[in-house]
């Protein structure tokens, strides 16, 4: 298994108490998926992988606290700030229609709505408010929130995202 299979989603905060418990910042917008996992890869900022069991998971409105079955304590709590949690393509829950995780979209081609190719999306990121698409235009980055007011309509079977016409939008950039 490499890294680069794998997909994160949630990075380790800080050590909770004294029994092993972690505090998890999610990176997906359905935390709730990570109460139906039961194995996950931890993986550390020296790109070192551990593969962990998820022993117990609370969910409450904006944390997640996870105890894994070999973490017995604090200091061992302690070692894991910092830690990506990751899982592989096939453990990602189903999506409802229309919707993507980022990685899906990157590599898509961004279109205006009368033709005109604007550029490949190079990533995608997460700002307070919503996903922002960053697209690589030769070296230009054209940037280019992710909302319903500015994508047209996304073809999957083409790799491609058309965005709406809006005066300014490009020129911006």
């Amino acid at each position: 298994m490499e890294i680069s299979d794998l997909i994160s989603i949630g990075i380790i905060k800080k050590a909770i108490g004294n029994n092993g418990f972690v505090a998890v910042i999610p990176e997906t917008d359905f935390p709730e998926h990570f109460k139906k996992l039961a194995k996950i890869f931890l993986v550390f900022p020296d790109e070192t992988v551990q593969s962990k069991t998820i022993q117990f998971c609370n969910i409450s409105e904006k944390n997640i606290s996870i105890k894994f079955s070999d973490i017995k304590n604090r200091t061992d709590a302690r070692n894991l700030k910092n830690a990506r949690i990751m899982i592989t393509e096939n453990d990602l829950c189903q999506l409802p229609e229309n919707l993507f995780y980022h990685f899906q979209l990157e590599e898509f081609e961004v279109f205006t709505q009368n033709g005109k190719k604007i550029g490949k999306i190079d990533y995608i990121f997460s700002n307070n408010v919503n996903d922002i698409l960053v697209i690589k235009n030769g070296e230009k980055e054209i940037l280019i929130p992710f909302l319903d007011q500015f994508i047209e309509k996304i073809v999957e079977s083409e790799k491609k995202i058309i965005i709406k016409s809006i005066k300014g939008l490009l020129d911006a950039n």
